[in-house]
């Protein structure tokens, strides 16, 4: 894939990553190379459809659109400590994780705080 930047003209060929194969040794190598030198990457053929990435995309801002308040009680301070407010870490970006190895009930129990009071159509 490449990325063109119009203002200085730049092309760069961003690292692409295929998830139709099985993974292999090589594409770990592969992996571990784009995180250490550009730490981004395209992956393409990985069975996302767009109709869910749009529902997800639409539950993020729905999300972050909440009150600093109701966001803060999954911040640095509270016991599940997954969401992460603007300058904690940059400047330009908050952020609200998951963490394994349980994944889903990391989401859950974020989620059960965020929506204790809100709509239920994003439980």
């Amino acid at each position: 894939m490449y990325l063109i930047m119009s203002e200085s003209q730049i092309s760069v060929q961003l690292p692409v990553l295929d998830l139709s194969q099985p993974i292999q040794p090589s594409f770990l190598s592969s992996l571990s190379q784009a995180c250490q030198e550009w730490g981004f990457f395209h992956i393409i053929n990985h069975g996302v459809s767009k109709d869910f990435f749009s529902k997800v995309c639409l539950l993020s801002k729905h999300v972050f659109r909440f009150p600093p308040d109701s966001k803060l009680k999954l911040g640095p301070s509270s016991s599940l400590k997954t969401y992460t407010p603007h300058f904690i870490a940059s400047p330009f970006f908050e952020s609200l994780r998951v963490s394994g190895p349980d994944f889903f009930s990391s989401a859950r129990s974020s989620a059960d705080v965020l929506f204790d009071q809100q709509s239920s159509e994003f439980r």
